[in-house]
């Protein structure tokens, strides 16, 4: 049985506009999530996650046909691409003391009281991981948003698998302490 994410694919891809809209909703909790544990407080005093998330779906949507579903969680690691690719710039930008873009308007994509559970739940999760250390917030970041292994954590991070397996436990429990 296909899955949500290959359906919704396939039919924007054939030009079905709801299911392209319906499949950037449907990522937008975890993508925003992302966006705010990698801003960091630097970064997030500057810009709204809401208007990094715009920015990058301008991004995807650009490149939308270069997008081929391989699995399940490909959209959201090529999302997430985008978005560090997004962050990058800006970090970029703002070291470089350019001048700061005007912000993009937020909406909602779901219903006032869904949005305000995703909102309340999505606020908690961000700071607790604001209060992760940087090593703990990257690995949570490379594993469960980014898709990686293991062994390709490690590569980024410069450590073993080993020692990242180990890192990933130490941090999801440290995060569910502070949830």
């Amino acid at each position: 049985m296909d899955s949500t994410t290959k359906i919704l694919w396939q039919k924007a891809r054939a030009g079905d506009r709801e299911a392209y809209d319906q499949l950037f909703r449907l990522h937008a909790d975890r993508a925003l999530l992302f966006i705010r544990a990698r801003l960091g407080s630097r970064l997030r005093a500057k810009v709204e996650s809401g208007d990094v998330l715009q920015e990058a779906y301008l991004a995807a949507h650009q490149a939308f046909a270069n997008f081929d579903y391989t699995d399940d969680a490909a959209f959201l690691r090529w999302l997430c691409r985008i978005i560090d690719n997004r962050i990058r710039d800006l970090g970029d930008h703002f070291a470089a003391q350019k001048r700061q873009p005007a912000p993009l308007p937020h909406s909602e994509p779901t219903g006032p009281f869904t949005a305000l559970d995703r909102a309340l739940n999505r606020e908690k999760i961000a700071q607790a991981l604001d209060h992760l250390s940087d090593d703990h917030r990257q690995v949570l970041l490379l594993r469960y948003f980014e898709g990686l292994s293991a062994e390709e954590t490690g590569a980024r991070m410069d450590r073993t698998a080993g020692a990242v397996r180990k890192l990933t436990a130490r941090a999801l429990a440290e995060l569910w302490k502070l949830l």
